[in-house]
């Protein structure tokens, strides 16, 4: 089987205009040139020097995980140390770590994080374990980078037993128990960011939006808990993602989230910033755009699956 980095290069398709990038392989990870970065990458990559930079994505797609890994191989090259920050749990951290020094790190990711990966809402895709892989394949080549997780709710009352507590989050409204969440990203970001050259986060799009979301009214979203961070919403051309909305998981036909038509395999941090949806307010400091979206599954088959 081939390495990881070289699984998700080659697993690239060809877009915009048929023109086609050069991807990065496990054998030839040493400098920028080589990691097919999205056009425009460098510029975002030295305003975010010494800052957090938050990739805002669609959950459950192919190509969004892949760009993803591709600007951190660029990024990273830059020297110094990279922290990395997935929208997983952090009862995984053990796992992150486990990973990051095994024999086979799928292996251990797979065994240890097997509920993670039957997970239906995109975040335990197959491409999202792909882009794992092939960070750990980055760190293996000599780049200091550290891969952790930052999924965790803050602010829980102290109760004498689990019932009770479950008991007072079934009592809480649900922008409460957003805004725990929202509250935990953000401490994590805040308290291991430091000491790094730079921090990369990808997380949903709602969390990396900088203004209130109207479904969610009052709740500070994490990216506008994070102090001088740079938010970038990954936009993309439509096609299919697999996600969960409300009780039911599929794959699905996904609309257009790039009004704006910027070219793919493109990104930018603007002065002006850029709304998530026609008429929106302003809520991101720029944009990846990355083309047709296709359906990444789950890596495991789903738990509730016949």
């Amino acid at each position: 089987m081939l390495p990881a980095f070289r699984r998700v290069a080659f697993g690239i398709a060809c877009i915009a205009l048929a023109a086609c990038v050069n991807h990065p392989t496990a054998t030839a990870i040493g400098g920028a040139a080589e990691c097919g970065a999205p056009a425009g990458w460098k510029q975002v990559a030295v305003a975010a020097e010494t800052r957090v930079l938050i990739f805002g994505e669609t959950h459950g797609t192919n190509e969004i995980p892949e760009a993803f890994t591709r600007y951190v191989c660029a990024a990273s090259a830059r020297g110094g140390k990279t922290l990395v920050l997935l929208e997983i749990d952090t009862n995984h951290a053990d796992a992150f770590a486990a990973a990051s020094d095994a024999d086979d790190p799928r292996a251990e990711l797979l065994s240890n994080m097997s509920k993670h990966w039957t997970s239906t809402d995109g975040r335990g895709s197959e491409a999202m374990l792909d882009m794992m892989e092939a960070l750990i394949d980055l760190r293996r080549s000599g780049r200091a980078l550290i891969i952790r997780p930052m999924v965790q709710l803050v602010g829980w009352p102290e109760k004498d037993s689990p019932e009770e507590l479950a008991t007072w989050l079934a009592e809480q409204p649900p922008t409460k128990i957003q805004q725990m969440g929202e509250d935990g990203m953000a401490e994590i970001i805040r308290t291991q960011s430091k000491g790094f050259d730079r921090t990369i986060v990808l997380v949903g799009n709602v969390h990396a939006r900088k203004a209130e979301l109207l479904g969610l009214p009052g709740v500070q979203l994490m990216a506008m808990l994070v102090p001088d961070s740079i938010s970038l919403i990954v936009l993309h051309d439509g096609g299919t993602s697999w996600n969960r909305v409300g009780e039911e998981a599929r794959r699905r036909e996904t609309f257009k989230l790039n009004a704006m038509d910027k070219a793919a395999n493109s990104m930018t941090f603007s002065l002006e910033n850029i709304p998530a949806y026609p008429g929106d307010a302003p809520s991101y400091d720029g944009y990846v755009s990355v083309g047709p979206i296709t359906a990444s599954t789950p890596a495991l088959p789903p738990a509730d699956a016949p």
